[in-house]
């Protein structure tokens, strides 16, 4: 890799804030390695800016993410994607399968596909859902099926992090929100989160190097 930074790109969306907070953790985690670039970006909502007003306290969290992260258009982040070494997607549950807005950006890579820009890169999954098997495992299974068809090489969480029996699991970090989507991320989360992302630096670090 010469001196340059290993590239990881922190691709997420995130209705609630929760999946805001597992990039987060995911981003530190791979920052604690030197060389290691970062880039968080962020999928834009489906959902109508007067549906949200109508709830204050959703309001205020989705100004709080437009403030620390603005969304960028699906068109814009696939044209962005063979840029990085390594890109980590992010989604909450939906039914067992990932969010639309993030199906919506994988149904858009096609010329990507055809050109295998994403052929040998690095490829992880985070999620979260409202309950214990609220379908975190699932989606995070559908979220790599994407990535298995552009070649991409996927890392997961190794049972070598002691948290992953409470939080987790080896697709990747998950978490539940609580049926409200207000539940606090708790340690473990946190630690199964930053263990992926200094994995997954680790690794973008020794496959790209010369």
């Amino acid at each position: 890799m010469s001196d340059r930074p290993a590239k990881i790109l922190v691709l997420f969306y995130s209705r609630y804030g929760n999946t805001v907070k597992m990039a987060e953790e995911i981003a530190y985690g791979a920052k604690e390695l030197s060389n290691v670039s970062v880039t968080l970006r962020r999928i834009a909502d489906d959902v109508p800016t007067e549906i949200i007003s109508q709830n204050p306290e959703w309001s205020k969290v989705v100004e709080d993410m437009n403030n620390r992260f603005p969304t960028s258009s699906i068109d814009d982040l696939v044209k962005i994607l063979p840029n990085y070494d390594a890109i980590i997607f992010g989604s909450p549950t939906r039914f067992g399968n990932m969010a639309a807005p993030l199906k919506a950006l994988w149904d858009r890579t096609s010329k990507l596909w055809m050109d295998g820009a994403l052929v040998g890169k690095l490829g992880s999954v985070f999620t979260g859902a409202a309950s214990v098997h609220g379908g975190q495992e699932t989606t995070a299974i559908s979220m790599m099926f994407p990535m298995l068809h552009h070649g991409m090489i996927i890392v997961g969480v190794p049972y070598s992090v002691p948290e992953l029996s409470e939080s987790g699991s080896p697709y990747g970090p998950s978490r539940i929100v609580g049926p409200m989507a207000n539940k606090q991320i708790d340690d473990a989360d946190i630690k199964v989160a930053r263990a992926l992302g200094k994995r997954v630096a680790q690794l973008t670090q020794k496959l790209f190097k010369d």
